[in-house]
């Protein structure tokens, strides 16, 4: 396979990715409906890290972890695992489905700026030609939100999304100087594990809420599972994977399609509205996706291991 057919499989792949993680927000909903946001949180970061942890285990595949990078994959990972869901779920909660993704929809352009300003990527003319239509068509959605929903949610829920998707930005580009230290099975698994103990560590000394596992329905433990089994090993699997063969801030451009495959679910799934303004906001932001891919990619680099 060519160079060029191989870097439109990947960019196949991260469109698909995506859409599959457009359910993630319904799901989290049904869950979060049924036990509160921080056990939910605790819940699937241990179910993802155990699995991570067990898939090392049979591979032979983890290396020794240097006690340096051990505390910082672990801080990592309570960042962007721990705290930052806390602020997703709540802005979830509050703002409901359609709201959560289409303010999320910002998060291509945070991921992108946060990988261009600390990993010294260079991105070409072609993502500055996209920026404009997507800041026009995340301003679009906001708008859009603000016409069909009160002011309260519409602050409440953007501030806590934007402040949970600047962690995981960071934590995001940040991941990239680990990829030649261990598998990126082995990053998952440290910083999943560390995010998960310390919700558990929350648990048990203030919030003590695990007697309310028992709330959740057969309904509510299938989306924890997807969510855990899916989304958390499967997607960030796949996205760590793409990692080596798309530049950060190209990858983060397709979190757009995320945005507006979660918006089509919440709307089926639950009947949220969707204003003129939001589809057409959606609209451009896929217009800003296919423009900042449509020159030709560098060829991809060597793969390493997950």
């Amino acid at each position: 396979m060519s160079s060029r057919k191989s870097i439109k499989v990947y960019l196949l792949v991260a469109a698909i990715l995506n859409i599959v993680w457009g359910l993630v927000p319904s799901a989290s909903k049904i869950v979060i409906n049924e036990i509160p946001v921080e056990l939910y949180v605790a819940l699937r970061w241990t179910i993802s890290g155990v699995f991570f942890a067990i898939f090392l285990m049979m591979t032979g595949r983890w290396k020794r972890v240097n006690p340096k990078d051990l505390v910082m994959v672990g801080s990592l990972g309570v960042l962007g695992y721990g705290i930052a869901s806390l602020a997703t779920l709540y802005g979830l909660k509050i703002g409901g489905v359609t709201n959560f993704v289409l303010i999320a929809a910002f998060s291509p352009v945070i991921t992108s700026l946060v990988a261009i300003i600390f990993l010294s990527e260079k991105p070409g003319r072609e993502f500055f030609m996209a920026l404009p239509f997507a800041v026009a068509g995340l301003v679009l959605v906001a708008v859009g939100k603000y016409q069909i929903s009160s002011l309260s949610v519409a602050v409440t829920g953007a501030l806590l999304i934007m402040v949970a998707y600047v962690l995981e930005a960071l934590v995001f580009v940040f991941s990239k100087r680990f990829k030649d230290r261990m598998p990126s099975s082995q990053y998952l698994a440290l910083s999943q594990i560390t995010a998960a103990g310390f919700m558990w560590i929350m648990q048990l000394a203030t919030l003590h809420q695990t007697g309310q596992l028992a709330q959740l329905t057969h309904r509510g433990i299938f989306a924890v599972l997807f969510v855990s089994v899916v989304a958390c090993v499967l997607c960030y699997s796949v996205l760590y994977w793409l990692l080596n063969y798309i530049d950060g801030h190209k990858l983060a451009m397709f979190e757009g399609l995320h945005a507006v495959s979660g918006a089509f679910f919440g709307y089926v799934l639950f009947n949220e509205e969707i204003s003129s303004a939001m589809f057409l906001g959606g609209t451009l932001i896929l217009l800003a996706l296919v423009i900042s891919q449509f020159p030709k990619a560098s060829p991809p680099e060597e793969p390493v291991s997950i």
